[in-house]
């Protein structure tokens, strides 16, 4: 619940009871409003890096004959419809990594709420100040490159790439990961139709939770969107690409924005660490299957060459 002090024009979001202090010249934004004034021009900054990175790879990748746009949407669907039909699949072997995953967020949601009590009483910790530029309220939105607003448009600009240079990776890579961000939204889509949690912000009690699901974003605390969507795209290009020594770069960008939403109250942390076991799992199924339809259009002589290719690779001359 959000509620307005009329005399100092300040917010108060759920169950917090902290003082309403003056503004100095302005209004306070209510703490779950997107930071407005510098989104649009990040992301058009973001962009613009993406096409001066594809522009200065001489070779993507080792290319191959790209399919029609509507056959890319088709792969997309199927990529997107065997994501979501997975548990109708499960084989034996794979109970293990699930009971595994299930016990691993169980125990971390045993410490939930101390977790979230240390981070909330000590705001000046090396680790809690070094989140600073992945937290809300930072000048730049970077925690937001976790969210379909960031996402999509710079998986349709890899994607516009690719197909103006005729490189596969950069089509790939912009198709993989816009899949990864729709089949986590899918998934979480009926996770908030089944089951609310409270979000950290909103009650310092960890199980707080309701049945069924709840459309109130205060109550849409599990799991994390943001990081299962950044740790798709992630896992997608770890496991279809070969990135070399950056390669584990998206995965600390994931963790680091999955941490920096633990401090902002706005996920617990058992939250984080099943929307990231739910992102790699999804990156790396439709890697798989990216991999698998790579093997089937090359040739005959080089279709055993499934493994992961290079997305960037420069050269220079002197």
């Amino acid at each position: 619940m959000v509620a307005h002090d009329a005399q100092w024009g300040c917010w108060h979001c759920g169950n917090l009871k902290s003082p309403c202090r003056r503004p100095s010249k302005r209004l306070a934004l209510p703490d779950s409003m997107p930071h407005l004034r510098h989104r649009w021009r990040h992301l058009a900054l973001s962009l613009l890096s993406v096409a001066l990175l594809a522009t200065s790879s001489r070779h993507a990748a080792a290319q191959r004959p790209l399919v029609s746009e509507r056959q890319d949407i088709r792969n997309v669907g199927g990529d997107l419809w065997s994501v979501w039909a997975s548990p109708a699949r499960v084989h034996p072997s794979d109970l293990t990594p699930m009971v595994g995953a299930a016990t691993l967020v169980t125990i971390i949601a045993l410490r939930d709420s101390t977790l979230w009590q240390w981070m909330s009483d000590h705001p000046h910790a090396l680790v809690i100040r070094l989140l600073g530029p992945i937290r809300e309220g930072w000048r730049l939105p970077a925690y937001e490159l976790g969210s379909g607003q960031f996402i999509l448009p710079l998986s349709g600009v890899a994607y516009a790439v690719g197909r103006m240079t005729h490189s596969s990776a950069w089509r790939d890579a912009g198709l993989g990961c816009a899949a990864g961000h729709l089949s986590s939204l899918g998934v979480r889509a009926i996770v908030f139709r089944v089951v609310a949690r409270a979000r950290p912000r909103v009650t310092p009690q960890p199980f707080q939770f309701a049945f069924p699901g709840s459309k109130d974003w205060s109550w849409q605390s599990f799991l994390s969107g943001h990081v299962s969507n950044s740790m798709a795209c992630a896992s997608y290009l770890g496991h279809r690409f070969s990135l070399g020594a950056i390669e584990p770069l998206p995965y600390l960008y994931s963790a680091a924005i999955g941490l920096g939403r633990m401090a902002d109250g706005r996920h617990w942390a058992s939250d984080t660490m099943a929307g990231a076991i739910l992102g790699f799992a999804i990156g790396k199924a439709i890697a798989d299957r990216q991999l698998a339809r790579v093997a089937r259009e090359r040739s005959p002589a080089s279709a055993g060459g499934s493994a992961p290719v290079r997305l960037l690779e420069w050269s220079f001359s002197f």
